[in-house]
């Protein structure tokens, strides 16, 4: 009796701590985690087995100390003078970097400067907001001094603790709640700047955009994807009339193609020879026209026809307002010309011939002169005849685009999506496509609040490399999810697992059900007890009325948040010990006003198909979760005391995280295109997925062997060369003062080909 008592002492203390503790989340990656990493690299990099002392690590170590309580102090800082404080620090190191020729030193300087540049704009956005109202003629107006007290409020209140919120924020789902704030007030911002054109507002709007509304959505595609796509045929063999002459143009070759580096759209050339021969039917007219011709043609009836041999460019540059080509065309003309004598001329050809001029001579004066005014005319005609053509394809093509894609104001439309912000690079090694993903009509749209790492804006892969900030792209789908018939049409969900052998298909080992009252999932619920397997069991979801937000925790874990979660789950069963509840039940409804799951990832390719298999690392349900125990009658459901309703959290949470996500990538179908590889998720919200081709176009005819001139070739960066590094580190900067950084826009691809265009001389 005693063993006993002391069991339920200890049972009783158990639920007390539990109901007392809630699990702790996760919490986000702080903003400046790739200043953090970057130190901790150089400290790895000092520590490594076998490295050279650093006489200067000490005072270095002391700098990287400082620049961290720095931004600590600043995300923690609850006013904004204290904030603007901490910036000036920051930026004063971040300057006393700039004067150390160390190359981890430059790297350091570079990721601070990141960090530094748009919080350095916005706080001057802010500033210049009060500045500017504190500035304005007094008014005995009271709707203009509320007016002004309302802008100060904003700035101070509405947006300024949102930012303070987000930069303190312990866990994720308070930044999440800060970010949701701050995009509350952005979307005001931009309300008002419709109506009203005043630049301090125009100015605060961007300077939150570049923060926390940034484009996040990279694509890039090396240029052996897209040579299928781009590298077309210019020139088609057959009839072109002009002018009253047909001109018969033969396809050469093809003799180049090559993408352009640009900053400001897609470019690249296409090259094809061609020949063509043009038959000048009214030769002999223009000669009796001509004063020196005249006598000619009085002996002697001639003929001429030129010839054409030529290269065509094309060079297309794709920006998001549409196509524009430009064509350029190398020239070799020549002609033939022949003759036979007139009816009558026989005097004039004999008083001719005295004097040397036969009738050979005659016909290559003739085309001396022709060949001449050929070589002239065919380029123009030429020239002129390839515009013409060129302007009528540009027209049809962006008429098109437009109409589909291209939809105006740097943005694309691809059915219910949109690409804003879009951008389109290229380098002679890929295109580079880039932009902020919305759902259109949708309210909650999330931009990247995380810039891209470095590791993956400096690189890219083989095929097509798509990086993604995968917690705001997620946020803005869910969010248009939530308003299509099919997904408003569901109520709940009933989840059936079934017991089947090892091996089994996922799909085969789960039966879910739509929309399903509380008496037929009873029903399951009884047929799972009398089942006595833990395979078995039944669970309703009943869906949120708000979509779910995505973020990802400092652990790289991808992190769901669910407003309004509820579960039906079945009660334990007495006879197997569940008569601890206090309360008769066979349904437990589990009620949770915001819960937070974690989830990690990994792509396996050890079996035949891809599978991405997934793990609920966490499930926290907050402090406010209750549950209810439910017989048969849901209407007269009765909620557990928190120490029965924490052991039921405690045994749904292990439930639910020794549940694992399988699910067959080989199911999604991408044209012409499998996933390789998907990247852990960084803390930062971007992973990197990339796709090879798995078919290719149709082959072209049979072509003679090319020399392909490639473009020039230039580091997709641009940049120059990096300095090597050197051995020992320099001394430690010395923050001082010096020009404040400015923010730098990012830039990055749909492809269309050159148009089939025949070139004819005359």
């Amino acid at each position: 009796m005693r063993r006993i008592t002391r069991l339920a002492a200890a049972v009783s203390v158990v639920g007390v701590a539990l109901a007392g503790a809630p699990l702790k989340a996760a919490p986000p990656a702080p903003t400046y985690r790739g200043v953090e990493q970057t130190i901790a690299s150089i400290r790895d990099a000092w520590s490594k087995a076998g490295a050279r002392v650093e006489p200067n690590a000490p005072g270095w170590n002391a700098l990287f100390d400082v620049l961290l309580a720095e931004l600590g102090s600043y995300s923690r800082a609850d006013n904004d003078t204290d904030r603007l404080t901490a910036l000036n620090r920051v930026y004063q190191i971040s300057a006393a970097l700039g004067t150390v020729p160390w190359a981890p030193a430059a790297n350091l300087r570079e990721e601070v400067r990141q960090w530094l540049r748009p919080r350095v704009r916005l706080a001057w956005a802010q500033r210049r907001i009060e500045e500017t109202v504190a500035a304005l003629p007094a008014s005995s107006d009271p709707g203009i001094q509320a007016n002004r007290s309302r802008w100060v409020e904003f700035v101070d209140n509405d947006l300024g603790r949102a930012l303070r919120d987000y930069d303190a924020a312990n866990t994720v789902a308070q930044r999440q709640t800060a970010l949701r704030r701050i995009h509350q007030a952005l979307q005001g911002l931009e309300q008002q700047n419709q109506h009203w054109q005043w630049p301090p507002s125009w100015e605060l709007a961007a300077a939150v955009n570049d923060l926390f509304n940034r484009p996040n959505l990279d694509l890039t595609a090396d240029v052996a994807t897209v040579a299928p796509i781009f590298d077309a045929n210019l020139v088609q063999s057959g009839p072109i009339t002009r002018k009253g002459y047909v001109s018969y143009v033969t396809a050469g070759p093809k003799t180049g193609f090559g993408l352009l580096p640009s900053d400001d759209g897609i470019m690249f050339y296409n090259s094809q020879a061609l020949s063509s021969v043009t038959p000048i039917w009214d030769f002999q007219n223009k000669l009796e026209q001509d004063r020196r011709g005249r006598r000619a043609a009085k002996m002697y009836s001639f003929g001429a026809e030129s010839f054409d041999w030529s290269e065509l460019t094309v060079t297309a540059i794709l920006t998001p307002s549409g196509l524009n080509l430009i064509p350029n065309a190398g020239h070799l003309v020549d002609g033939e010309i022949w003759s036979a004598p007139q009816p009558g001329g026989g005097l004039g050809r004999a008083i001719a011939g005295l004097l040397g001029f036969n009738q050979q001579k005659i016909t290559n004066l003739v085309y001396q002169n022709a060949v001449a005014q050929f070589r002239q005319q065919v380029p123009a005609e030429a020239a002129e005849e390839t515009q013409e053509r060129i302007s009528a394809e540009v027209a049809q093509r962006n008429a098109d685009l437009r109409s589909k894609y291209l939809i105006g104001n740097d943005t694309a439309a691809i059915r219910d999506f949109l690409i804003t912000h879009l951008s389109l690079r290229s380098r002679p090694e890929a295109i580079f496509v880039g932009g902020l993903f919305q759902w259109r009509g949708a309210p909650d749209q999330r931009g990247a609040d995380a810039p891209q790492p470095p590791r993956l804006a400096s690189s890219f892969d083989p095929g097509v490399t798509a990086d993604l900030h995968l917690g705001s792209l997620l946020t803005s789908a869910a969010s248009g999810l939530w308003l299509r018939d099919p997904v408003k049409s569901v109520q709940n969900l009933m989840i059936v697992t079934k017991a089947v052998p090892p091996g089994t298909p996922p799909k085969d080992a789960v039966a879910v059900t739509r929309n399903v009252d509380f008496a037929t999932y009873l029903k399951a619920v009884d047929q799972a007890r009398n089942a006595h397997d833990p395979r078995v069991s039944a669970l309703r979801v009943i869906r949120p009325a708000e979509p779910p937000e995505f973020s990802s925790d400092s652990r790289g874990f991808l992190v769901a948040l669910v407003h309004d979660f509820q579960l039906d789950v079945p009660a334990p069963d007495p006879q197997a010990g569940g008569n601890f509840l206090g309360e008769p039940a066979k349904v437990l409804r589990i009620q949770v006003p915001l819960a937070e799951i974690a989830l990690s990832y990994q792509l396996d390719t050890s079996s035949p198909g891809l599978r991405l298999r997934g793990k609920i690392e966490e499930f926290n349900p907050g402090t406010n979760a209750t549950v209810l125990a439910i017989t048969d009658d849901e209407s007269k459901a009765k909620a557990l005391t928190r120490f029965t309703m924490a052991l039921v959290m405690t045994a749904v949470g292990t439930k639910i995280r020794s549940e694992h996500i399988d699910v067959s990538l080989d199911q999604l179908k991408l044209p012409g295109f499998a996933i390789h590889s998907l990247s852990p998720l960084d803390p930062s919200g971007w992973v990197r997925v990339n796709l090879v081709k798995t078919e290719t176009g149709p082959a072209r005819e049979t072509e003679p062997a090319r020399e392909v001139r490639p473009a020039p070739l230039t580091t997709p960066g641009g940049g120059g060369p990096v300095s090597p590094a050197r051995d020992t580190s320099p001394a430690p900067a010395t923050p001082g003062t010096g020009p404040s950084p400015t923010p730098e826009p990012s830039t990055t691809p749909p492809p269309v080909p050159g148009p089939p265009v025949a070139v004819r001389p005359s």
